[in-house]
């Protein structure tokens, strides 16, 4: 079991509230005001560097190191830009921008599930921003589209919210598939609706 310090208790929840303080200001980068939260923490003798280091999720640092510089790489090679006007030549005469939207969207959700919601976003950006330039759309609309539907998973306990009630609830893969399923399309519907309302 690890070593609980209950006599910390106070100075942890000042920094934390410090930390949160600043991230929620809009003048210091969030990675940046937490950071200096965990310094403080390791400072105070909180926690210590050790268990900071175990405490970190390699996966998810060597994760990003690798899929921010392919979302980056497929922006500046031009292969976001390729895909996108190939994709655009399929497409019928008069395609509806809502339509390419939610395909946007549901192909997001698609590779959230396979590649987390981060990596979709990171991969999913330039090609939704290239495809709305080449169809003459909003960029920052189909942006917006691709970060909400990172999040549409409600089909899996990959996602943390969905794990914690599938536990207690003792639901099974199918049963989340089944509620969920439905669910993520109507949240889709809703994100496209919402987006195009105010842009």
């Amino acid at each position: 079991k690890d070593e609980q310090r209950p006599h910390k208790f106070k100075i942890a929840m000042a920094i934390f509230a410090a930390s949160m303080l600043l991230a929620l200001s809009s003048k210091i980068p969030v990675p940046i005001a937490l950071m200096t939260g965990v310094a403080g923490m390791l400072v105070a003798g909180v926690i210590h560097v050790d268990e900071a280091y175990a405490a970190i999720s390699w996966k998810t640092v060597f994760l990003m190191a690798c899929l921010i510089p392919l979302g980056w790489a497929m922006d500046s090679s031009g292969a976001a830009a390729w895909l996108a006007g190939h994709t655009l030549e399929q497409l019928p005469e008069g395609f509806p921008l809502w339509l390419l939207q939610l395909l946007i969207g549901l192909l997001t959700t698609l590779f959230s599930l396979a590649i987390s919601h981060v990596g979709a976003t990171i991969i999913m950006v330039p090609i939704a921003i290239n495809v709305a330039l080449a169809a003459g759309g909003n960029p920052t609309a189909f942006a917006l589209i691709v970060a909400l539907s990172a999040s549409n998973n409600l089909m899996t306990a990959s996602n943390p919210v969905m794990s914690m009630v599938t536990g207690p609830a003792n639901y099974t893969g199918r049963d989340l598939w089944r509620v969920g399923g439905p669910l993520s399309l109507v949240y889709l519907v809703l994100i496209v609706i919402a987006i195009n309302l105010m842009y």
